[in-house]
């Protein structure tokens, strides 16, 4: 094969792995680098599963499509976790470099390398609740916890371990934080972040007033009896809810211990 043989294989194999990015794949490649993953479920619940003409898709055969055109691309990977079977797409850095040309305004997180083992229950869950939330218009101008770690302007002060799982918007312009409790924590740690975030939420400074109110959806039920116990004194600030009562009846999330 000869030079200008090598050039034209070259440039036909660019030209197979590329795609014309829409909106729509710049949203999805933003929403898997602000949650680190996510399945194809994932993301045919949050972008194909109601249709350009206002109906409910059949099927997830588009987003199955184009998650492999992604990938093909280059802009995602796709991975294991080691407990499941499900395929997980990551955002990789031309992903990044993509999204942040886009929105040159907005600051855009780096990928994550791996899925971490160690949070991984507790970080689907949260992106589940999330796609839940904003699927009934009940959240908006989500804010990820991997975006609040990058910046303390964003968390109000709070930093690493400290920050919630999200903050969003609901439809009145309330923001809440929203926690997702799955270990089972000490009464001094929980009384802890209580009396730090009502210390936040009756700030005079809006620099520290990140949030308006705290929703805590709790595995366990001696999570969720403690947070009832000690939260009930500041009323409306905070909101303690099971598995059962946020996911709804029948999930596989039921409260346990």
């Amino acid at each position: 094969m000869d030079e200008s043989e090598v050039k034209e294989k070259k440039k036909k194999v660019r030209k197979s792995n590329s795609v014309i990015l829409t909106p729509r794949d710049i949203a999805i490649l933003e929403f898997i680098l602000d949650m680190k993953f996510a399945s194809i479920e994932d993301i045919f619940e949050k972008f194909f599963k109601v249709t350009l003409a206002g109906e409910e898709a059949k099927s997830n055969e588009w987003a199955v499509r184009r998650l492999q055109q992604l990938s093909k691309a280059g802009y995602l990977k796709g991975v294991h976790s080691f407990s499941e079977r499900t395929k997980f797409y990551l955002a990789t850095i031309k992903a990044y470099q993509e999204v942040s040309r886009s929105k040159p305004e907005e600051e855009v997180l780096k990928p994550s390398r791996v899925i971490d083992h160690r949070t991984f229950d507790h970080d689907r869950l949260v992106l589940e609740a999330r796609i839940m939330l904003e699927n009934k218009q009940a959240a908006s101008c989500w804010v990820s916890d991997k975006k609040l770690r990058s910046s303390t302007e964003l968390s109000g002060g709070l930093t690493l371990s400290n920050v919630p799982d999200g903050i969003y918007k609901t439809e009145t312009g309330q923001k809440v934080a929203f926690e997702i409790e799955l270990s089972k924590k000490s009464p001094k740690e929980i009384i802890s972040k209580i009396k730090r975030y009502v210390s936040m939420m009756r700030s005079e400074n809006s620099k520290v007033r990140v949030f308006d109110r705290v929703v805590y959806v709790c595995a366990k039920k001696y999570s969720y009896d403690l947070l009832v116990k000690e939260t009930k004194i500041y009323g409306d600030l905070f909101e303690v809810m099971t598995f059962a009562g946020f996911f709804g009846e029948g999930n596989s999330y039921e409260p346990q211990g």
